[in-house]
């Protein structure tokens, strides 16, 4: 409870810094609330439609119940309140990206919030995976390399760059990062993608 309480606080003091959002999400995850807190958000706009961190954190939470049609939906009212609101903009692009739905949007989406936050590693990430789907493979490596800088321990960035890598044809690289992938975290989401990547680079 005083974790939420925090994270709600961090949201009113700085609206753009994603991790508050994802913190708070993990926090209803970790209590099992994630249907009352989708209510929670619901009833707030009810009572005044024209907020974006309610819409944000519901995409978030429609993405953690895989209604990707649904997060797509409240992004895109988050950001038709404030075009310059960038969590909803990198999740936003992510999301479309993932779909390999409209990408030169979400491209386009992508480089605006790199432009208003140019150093968050997030938004460096969300940026290389949407290149990444377009098959810009060196400049996919450049953002997420950068993104490693500020965030050396996460598979999702690892793994990624370790696909670009791949997809470029350098193996003995690709091999070294997704290997990587599977010791920072036994329990990856994507660990089957990966063996079966790495067993084909062996092979």
């Amino acid at each position: 409870k005083k974790a939420e309480q925090v994270f709600k606080a961090a949201l009113i003091q700085d609206a753009n810094y994603l991790p508050s959002y994802y913190s708070l999400a993990r926090v209803y995850l970790a209590q099992d609330k994630r249907d009352k807190a989708i209510q929670h958000y619901r009833t707030a706009l009810d009572k005044a439609p024209r907020q974006e961190i309610p819409h944000m954190m519901l995409g978030i939470l429609y993405s953690m119940e895989s209604e990707s049609d649904k997060a797509v939906s409240h992004y895109r009212k988050a950001l038709d309140i404030n075009p310059d609101f960038v969590p909803a903009a990198n999740n936003l692009a992510y999301l479309l990206a993932e779909q390999e739905k409209d990408l030169n949007e979400a491209l386009r989406i992508a480089r605006k919030a790199k432009k208003q936050v140019p150093d968050d590693p997030r938004i460096q990430d969300t940026l290389g995976w949407v290149y990444y789907k377009l098959g810009l493979y060196d400049e996919a490596v450049r953002e997420f390399t950068d993104s490693l800088e500020k965030l050396p321990e996460n598979a999702e960035v690892q793994y990624h760059l370790g696909m670009t890598l791949y997809k470029k044809g350098n193996h003995k690289r690709a091999r070294m990062a997704l290997e990587k992938v599977l010791r920072m975290d036994s329990d990856f989401e994507k660990a089957e993608r990966v063996k079966k990547v790495l067993s084909e680079l062996e092979g």
